[in-house]
């Protein structure tokens, strides 16, 4: 039984930085899987005619503050550093004793019933995490005219005096998507996508429908 006690006493503690980071990285990983759906809803949208034709943007989610609230025991880890000679001379309590690290172990029924703890000792660790704006910049303004980037997409758009032009910029990657395509009877076919980098320039990405 000590053994197991030990052993659980072990899964359970955790220094207060490592609790404090976790919870931060798991914040900003549902953060970042918000984001990725935003990103790629807002994909479609660029690749697709008559979505782009209507200047569509996709919704973007945030989480305006995250408030926690966790119960703890809190533990105190120290080191007794070897004693110097100087020390020995002059004795000093809070010389030789260090703090090393602060454990937290979260009180719960488990850990009361094992332990013998009284939650009426426990501490609470409140965090608030809230997001700030980046520093500003001009991300979100293009570079290139509409006509510029027509220009640089024109080598790769068919000939065809019945087919449609979109162009849509999307800020966040920083590039221009050309749509070439047709609409019949409330039809629309992609004939083609050209992707243009709007610092460089250059075409990152073509693809061509049959027609």
């Amino acid at each position: 039984m000590a053994n197991g006690s030990k052993r659980i006493a072990e899964l359970l503690t955790a220094p207060m930085a490592e609790v404090i980071i976790s919870l931060g990285q798991s914040i900003a990983a549902a953060q970042k899987a918000l984001d990725q759906n935003s990103i790629e809803t807002q994909r479609q949208i660029n690749e697709d005619p008559v979505l782009a034709d209507l200047g569509l943007q996709a919704p973007w989610y945030q989480m305006p503050r995250v408030e926690l609230e966790l119960t703890m025991a809190v533990a105190l880890e120290e080191k007794t550093p070897q004693p110097t000679p100087s020390a020995a001379l002059t004795p000093n309590i809070s010389a030789l004793t260090r703090l090393r690290q602060i454990h937290f172990q979260p009180v719960n029924a488990l850990y009361s019933n094992q332990f013998n703890y009284s939650a009426n000792a426990s501490s609470k660790l409140k965090l608030t995490i809230v997001p700030v704006p980046p520093p500003a910049n001009e991300a979100a303004i293009p570079r290139l005219s509409t006509d510029e980037v027509t220009s640089i997409a024109s080598p790769h758009l068919i000939n065809d005096t019945t087919a449609r032009l979109a162009l849509n910029f999307n800020g966040q990657g920083r590039l221009w998507f050309v749509l070439q395509y047709r609409l019949q009877n409330n039809v629309s076919t992609r004939l083609v996508l050209v992707v243009v980098d709007d610092e460089t320039r250059q075409i990152v990405k073509v693809e061509t429908t049959a027609s």
